[in-house]
């Protein structure tokens, strides 16, 4: 079950926050080969930060995945800057990654573990 979380600094209206989620919903699925069904996208717009000094626009994403590997980060990084450039207009350089390869049992899902 990936989970992909974005937080960014600039306030986002509800239509605008739909196509992003649901765009970074389909980018995920794709791009780990999961079913759509099992991927999680939150957002938190309006967020208070700081990156380089400077609170422009920024956003943060962290993306958790059981068996996510390191070499699959340079093209989700890719990816996901393009849609993050597309839909908050926020520049490459101020975007900023976490990824995180999770365990299969540190996961639950409709009451049971995975």
């Amino acid at each position: 079950m990936p989970h992909l979380k974005i937080q960014t600094n600039l306030p986002i209206g509800k239509k605008s926050q739909q196509s992003l989620l649901r765009g970074a919903s389909a980018l995920v699925a794709r791009e780990l080969a999961k079913p759509a069904d099992l991927v999680l996208v939150t957002l938190e717009p309006d967020a208070v930060m700081l990156f380089a000094g400077t609170d422009d626009p920024v956003a943060f994403l962290e993306l958790v995945s059981v068996g996510l590997s390191a070499p699959r980060t340079k093209a989700l990084s890719q990816d996901l800057c393009e849609l993050v450039e597309e839909h908050l207009g926020i520049a490459r350089d101020r975007v900023y990654f976490k990824f995180i390869s999770g365990s299969r049992g540190m996961w639950g899902f409709k009451g049971d573990a995975l």
